[in-house]
């Protein structure tokens, strides 16, 4: 497998992408309410136990779930915004889908729960894959 470079710029927009996806996916209008009743936890619950640091590692791992989409992205012969989408999309099924799906099953958690989280995932996925197949 030859080693491709990665356009780190692309990976920096894209990972800021989905992190702000999830502010605007969790926020109340949305599928903030639905979450908190999935989670048990009340509005006040939420805030109280907010620290900066869960911002940090959420952006973290969005840039690292960039950074892989990217370098997928980087062994294919040819890449375009329908191949970063396909990347995308397998990405999160495989992997976001998958993982998410047996952990909350194993931990009983509500079906709505898993709908709210997995599907995030899986848009976020797609829209990095989106946004690193044009940069291309």
């Amino acid at each position: 497998m030859e080693t491709a470079s990665v356009n780190f710029v692309a990976i920096l927009v894209a990972g800021l992408a989905y992190f702000f996806l999830g502010a605007v996916w969790y926020a109340k209008p949305l599928f903030g309410k639905a979450w908190m009743q999935g989670i048990g936890k009340t509005e006040e619950q939420v805030k109280a136990a907010f620290s900066p640091l869960k911002l940090v590692w959420a952006l973290f791992g969005s840039l690292l779930a960039a950074y892989g989409i990217a370098r997928i992205l980087s062994w294919m012969s040819s890449v375009s915004v329908a191949a970063g989408i396909v990347v995308g999309l397998l990405a999160g099924i495989c992997f976001a889908f998958a993982v998410l799906t047996i952990n909350d099953v194993m931990e009983s958690r509500p079906k709505m729960l898993t709908a709210i989280n997995v599907i995030y995932h899986l848009a976020g996925f797609v829209v990095m894959g989106l946004i690193l197949g044009a940069w291309r």
